[in-house]
């Protein structure tokens, strides 16, 4: 039976997140579902790039790692599933964290894989016995639940946890909204143009009010796919690998031709922004922040609602699409 490192029981008060969807079976679905997506957008055969050698791991932690989605389907792997039994030849070692623990699975399945949850923001410092620890930190979709300077924190923290010449594996995405691939800014573009984002006066406008609404007030990056490079410099790691998806939504799952088979995703993509835009929206409107595309605050439940209709219907009607991007970046 695994031994988490720090408690995660029913006595432990989480660190206060920015995460404002709440912890409920729904969304433990939802966040495996969506994985499955992100899987397939970036048309990975497997949960690490290519680039990552399996046999040289012993030691991987999934941090912010909800449902454990990503840690089962690594530990499914071939050269990694013989290895986790206790007397293994060279055996290997799962850990997963986060901030709000209530997202883990049954505590029977993480036992079988003898995989070690405990609770941990990713900006304050990991246990000291895990400095220097692992071999492969995995990181995912932290760019509604990380401040600019959380960031910095977070990174300085996983740079301390990981062995030298150990592996991050990001996965990212921009919460800006475009309504056709053509929109897109270049990937060697310096970011977005958020002022144009916000004040589209169409139903993309609105859904960004929402969207990058949000990541404005709270102080989050709108552009953390662009703003990688020099973040992961400026902490000490070298990027080994980099990837950007574009991620459809609604009709585009169709139409977007790529790598990536998602044309069964259609319309999974358009209930999960719905169903994410409706938190976000809830909670800026009670905040006073929610604005329309000219500027002007949404003041009532009323108006919110048909603001958020009119995105829902152009998300299924229209579709839209947003930037991912992985890397696989180096301690160096």
């Amino acid at each position: 039976m695994a031994t988490a490192v720090v408690s995660s029981g029913d006595n432990v008060i989480p660190p206060k997140s920015l995460y404002v969807i709440p912890a409920e079976t729904p969304e433990k679905k939802r966040l495996a579902t969506q994985y499955v997506f992100k899987r397939a957008l970036y048309g990975w055969n497997s949960p690490i790039p290519p680039v990552v050698d399996v046999s040289r791991l012993s030691n991987v932690l999934d941090v912010a790692a909800g449902t454990c989605a990503w840690t089962f389907d690594f530990a499914s792997l071939p050269g990694v599933s013989e290895r986790l039994a206790e007397n293994a030849d060279n055996r290997i070692r799962l850990y997963a964290c986060d901030i709000e623990t209530r997202f883990f699975p049954e505590q029977a399945l993480i036992d079988r894989l003898g995989i070690t949850t405990f609770q941990q923001d990713a900006t304050a410092p990991f246990p000291e016995d895990l400095r220097g620890k692992f071999d492969l930190v995995h990181v995912s979709f932290l760019f509604l639940c990380l401040t600019k300077e959380g960031w910095q924190k977070a990174l300085r923290h996983f740079y301390d946890v990981l062995k030298p010449g150990g592996i991050l594996m990001l996965d990212e995405a921009d919460p800006i909204m475009y309504s056709h691939p053509s929109s897109l800014p270049l990937e060697d573009a310096s970011g977005h143009d958020v002022e144009r984002a916000l004040t589209d006066t169409t139903w993309v406008g609105k859904a960004n009010r929402i969207y990058t609404g949000m990541a404005v007030e709270n102080g989050f990056f709108t552009d953390i796919t662009y703003r990688f490079p020099e973040l992961l410099s400026a902490t000490g790691f070298e990027v080994q690998y980099a990837k950007r998806a574009i991620a459809p939504a609604g009709p585009h799952c169709r139409l977007l031709l790529s790598e990536s088979d998602v044309a069964e995703f259609g319309e999974f993509t358009v209930e999960n922004l719905v169903f994410i835009f409706r938190h976000l929206a809830a909670a800026l409107f009670a905040k006073g922040k929610l604005r329309n595309p000219d500027g002007t605050l949404v003041e009532t439940e009323e108006a919110r609602d048909r603001m958020m209709a009119d995105v829902a219907k152009g998300l299924r009607q229209e579709g839209a699409v947003t930037i991912g991007r992985s890397l696989i970046a180096k301690k160096v």
